[in-house]
């Protein structure tokens, strides 16, 4: 069933990255974990950092973490999640070995469940200090999940993504 949810997201993120006609992507680069990239949808410049974490049995999509900055300068930040999260309970987010932070769902669609949240300097300053992000969920039968994710190669695709926005 958790593989269900997998191939899901996946899905996903064919959705998220359409490849029709008008959608093309327009620029692209790697850094390290992270990849920059910025499609065109009609007639507007649409980029954003990514990062994706793979099952490493199966190498499916487990999770996608994502970075935007919108038309009001702000940055926003979007972990994609499968389904078989128990939204009841929200997830902890850790850099390193910093405290903890605690995030809810903000919606779910057919593909995946979500974090959205608008995020500050000094957050973005500690993705860019730190080496990895943890994310523990709790999934539907009670079992807790790790996630984690890179920094490396963060502060450069975050630099790109900035300047991309001015």
């Amino acid at each position: 069933m958790y593989s269900l949810f997998v191939r899901l997201l996946i899905i996903f993120l064919f959705f998220v990255f359409p490849l029709k006609a008008d959608n093309h992507v327009i620029d692209q680069e790697n850094f390290e974990a992270w990849q920059f990239a910025c499609v065109e949808e009609q007639s507007q410049k649409i980029c954003d950092l990514r990062e994706l974490v793979f099952d490493p049995n199966t190498e499916e999509v487990v999770s996608y973490l994502s970075f935007t900055i919108n038309p009001e300068s702000l940055t926003q930040m979007q972990i994609a999640f499968p389904h078989a999260v128990n939204l009841k309970n929200s997830v902890k987010l850790q850099i390193d070995d910093k405290d903890p932070l605690d995030l809810n769902y903000a919606y779910c669609n057919q593909s995946a469940c979500f974090v959205a949240e608008i995020i500050a300097d000094n957050f973005i300053n500690m993705f860019k200090a730190g080496n990895q992000i943890s994310l523990k969920v709790l999934l539907l039968d009670n079992r807790e999940a790790t996630i984690t994710y890179s920094l490396a190669g963060f502060t450069a695709g975050y630099e790109r993504l900035s300047e991309s926005a001015s």
